[in-house]
């Protein structure tokens, strides 16, 4: 346990010989490619938004674009991101079970599968 941890009565949730579960479970790919899906829905409305300046013609489709991609990366995500062991899709079961504010923060700090308990790093 860090020292960090120890001042601040942390018991350490999240395992000290790698951070990330992601990370560890191999599955860091599959957060980039999400990323890249989102980054590529943000630019769909950038160039939407700045097309109104042009007289608008393009910002129905490309809003169209951006909303699709956006969906299909999330509805992708929450079926890739998975536990090793049990297989349950974590990036669901963290979206239904916490707050909208915090989900995200949980997922990434999480050491056990909120399903079958196992330690998700080894």
């Amino acid at each position: 346990m860090s020292a960090a941890n120890l001042l601040s009565g942390d018991s350490g949730t999240v395992s000290e010989e790698n951070s990330n579960w992601i990370v560890s479970t191999g599955q860091a790919w599959k957060l980039y490619v999400a990323i890249a899906g989102f980054a590529g829905s943000l630019l769909c409305f950038t160039v939407a938004f700045f097309s109104l300046g042009a007289g608008g013609g393009r910002f129905l489709g490309l809003t169209a674009c951006g909303v699709f991609l956006a969906g299909a990366t999330f509805v992708w995500l929450t079926a890739v991101l998975r536990c090793p062991h049990c297989l349950a899709k974590l990036v669901w079961t963290m979206v239904v079970s916490r707050p909208h504010t915090s989900w995200l923060i949980d997922l990434a700090a999480l050491d056990r599968c909120p399903a079958c308990g196992r330690q998700l790093t080894k």
